[in-house]
């Protein structure tokens, strides 16, 4: 999920959000009640304190007897749910709460001490909490000598659930902004992603048989510099792809014609009664050498033909066994000439699977060659027909240098030469890629694998007993 493009532009855009909103709402919370709400409480709780002492102050009678004082203050109805007490310069308390205050549902508790030493000493001391409000408050005289303290203690119960209501409606809107930003944050990642990944589409629906498809060049600046590059792109190698195969093209029709008439000398010279052995010798070393050219511009002609068209198979019943044979004995002489030993494994009863003769006997013949070119002299090519469920396998296996596993792919790909058999310069890296494709026309496969008796190279080609379609497939060969 973290390695797509999208998911990284939308935590880019969220993450910002997600680290300095919370931080901003604790910072605002914070102000709000520590230095706004708390503070303008036990400021107006100073102030009422401060009215209650100088009340008391005026009345000289109330100083003097401490029933008048409880009197006075029985009399004084506090509009808020407030308790206070009443001390005189010893600390005696002289009014208790339960006489004055207006609010019986305010729970009684004792005053602070330390507030109220604070208010002998002639300072106004102030506290909140455990969700309370204290402040002590000097009583003077006349003289202005401090006789007493006024100790107020409020519950802010209505301002917590006043900052209660305000927090909660902080955190919704905060959280309505984080979800329009989640949502935003998804649509511009989404708005930058897809012509990333019309690009891509694009790139692997490239097909050279056909005009390439422009992409839309949207989005970014950058975004459509890349969309314009890759349409360039595309049609420079679609001109490219197309010159390629009529050159291609050219190269086989105009060879083809002089290899057929060295093909027709040749064998005149061989049946000539009147030639020496010498000549016999030499025009079937030449006729030889032509049916591997001939076989060499077939693989061309079909690779140029069937990049532009599609390729028609007629799918027939065919013998195995029999097209091995018959394309052994086509490759006898190269095979006497390097004292190849060939062992064959068929079946006495006929292996047939449904497939083209030709095409068949074309990849037959492709990894024949093959075997017969990395096989050392006096070295050995086995190759077995079998049938294994519903499909017929045909194996073959040389004592070569053998196959890397790192390219057991690789070498089914167009012009693919491994870098490891530079001493074998003879091939294209045609072959056995046109073999490939042509037996997954044929609803096979072609496998490549080391050999496992010991150096070497085992390919194997399955093939279906029984096609499920028509007599005739369709192949693209690319």
């Amino acid at each position: 999920m973290w390695r797509s493009l999208r998911s990284r532009l939308t935590i880019s855009h969220l993450l910002p959000l997600l680290v300095i909103v919370p931080l901003l709402s604790f910072l605002l919370f914070y102000l709000i009640e520590a230095r706004f709400v708390l503070d303008e409480a036990t400021a107006e709780l100073a102030g009422q304190g401060e009215l209650i002492s100088r009340l008391y102050q005026a009345e000289l009678a109330a100083q003097e007897d401490p029933e008048q004082a409880r009197s006075l203050f029985a009399r004084l109805r506090v509009r808020i749910p407030t308790l206070f007490y009443l001390v005189d310069q010893n600390g005696n308390i002289v009014v208790r709460p339960g006489l004055a205050t207006a609010s019986t549902e305010v729970p009684i508790r004792q005053p602070d001490p330390e507030l109220l030493q604070k208010a002998l000493a002639g300072e106004i001391a102030r506290q909140v909490s455990m969700g309370n409000a204290d402040v002590a408050v000097p009583v003077r005289n006349e003289e202005h000598e401090v006789v007493g303290a006024v100790h107020l203690s409020q519950q802010l119960t209505e301002v917590t659930n006043r900052l209660a209501i305000l927090r909660w409606t902080v955190w919704g809107a905060v959280s309505a902004g984080l979800l329009v930003s989640v949502f935003l944050s998804f649509v511009l990642s989404r708005s930058l992603n897809q012509p990333l990944e019309r690009l891509t589409a694009a790139s692997r629906a490239v097909n050279f048989d056909a005009p390439p498809s422009r992409v839309e060049e949207e989005g970014p600046t950058e975004v459509q510099t890349l969309a314009r590059t890759f349409n360039e792109m595309s049609e420079r190698l679609h001109e490219l792809e197309q010159g390629r195969r009529r050159l291609l093209s050219a190269v086989v029709h105009e060879l083809g014609r002089p290899l057929g008439a060295i093909k027709a000398a040749a064998q005149v010279l061989g049946q000539n009664d009147n030639g020496s052995e010498l000549v016999v010798e030499l025009s079937s070393g030449i006729d030889d050498q032509v049916d591997q050219l001939r076989r060499l511009l077939d693989d061309l002609a079909l690779l140029a033909r069937n990049d532009i068209r599609n390729l028609a198979l007629d799918i027939v019943p065919t013998d195995v066994g029999e097209l091995v044979l018959e394309e052994c004995r086509r490759y006898e002489q190269r095979i006497r000439e390097k004292e190849i030993e060939l062992i064959t494994h068929i079946p006495r009863k006929a292996t047939q699977a449904a497939a083209d003769p030709m095409r068949l006997s074309q990849i037959v013949g492709n990894l024949l060659d093959n075997a017969i070119k990395y096989t050392p002299n006096r070295g050995e090519i086995e190759i077995m027909v079998g049938s294994e469920a519903d499909r017929v396998v045909l194996t073959f296996e040389d004592t070569g240098p053998g196959i890397d596993p790192s390219e057991s792919e690789r070498i089914f790909d167009f012009l693919y030469r491994s870098p490891r058999q530079e001493r074998v310069r003879e091939g294209m890296g045609i072959g056995l890629a046109l073999s490939r494709r042509l037996a997954e026309a044929q609803d096979g496969t072609l496998t490549a694998h080391q050999r496992a008796t010991g150096t070497g190279a085992r390919f194997v080609l399955s093939l279906p007993v029984e096609y499920s379609q028509t007599f005739v497939a369709t192949a693209r060969i690319q």
